[in-house]
């Protein structure tokens, strides 16, 4: 990788680090400002918080109703940070209580960074079905 491509490359980790500890201290304004205003979310699945959201606000609005799922916090443990000079990957593993009952899924996010801020954000769930029906039960 040439030096340039190197520097996006830490500059992009260093977002996405950012990104993360703000959603783990649960901080809508650090969240906010790493987002830009036309942020693109993709949540797969066909459970309540399934879809795509455009733009900031919904995005926030996303991650408000996600949480507004749980009995308490989601409990996140990261494995990895990875970068180009292109996209971030995050790998996690996350547990929830939902109605008394626990379930731990992995996930992946592909996020693409421009400039200074995040652009677009595709989640992956290891077992989408399997956290659909949880998620919904």
């Amino acid at each position: 990788m040439n030096p340039e491509g190197e520097r996006l490359r830490v500059a992009k980790l260093a977002i996405v680090r950012e990104l993360l500890d703000a959603l783990e201290r649960r901080d809508a304004t650090a969240i906010a400002r790493l987002l830009t205003d036309d942020v693109v979310y993709h949540f797969p699945g066909r459970g309540p918080v399934a879809g795509t959201y455009r733009g900031r606000e919904a995005v926030l609005g996303m991650f408000g109703a996600l949480g507004g799922e749980f009995d308490q916090p989601l409990e996140m443990r990261s494995h990895d940070v990875v970068a180009s000079e292109a996209h971030v990957l995050d790998l996690a593993t996350y547990t929830g209580t939902r109605g008394g009952l626990s379930f731990t899924w992995n996930a992946v996010r592909l996020y693409h960074v421009d400039a200074e801020r995040i652009s677009e954000i595709w989640l992956m769930i290891g077992d989408v079905y399997a956290f659909d029906a949880w998620l919904s039960g």
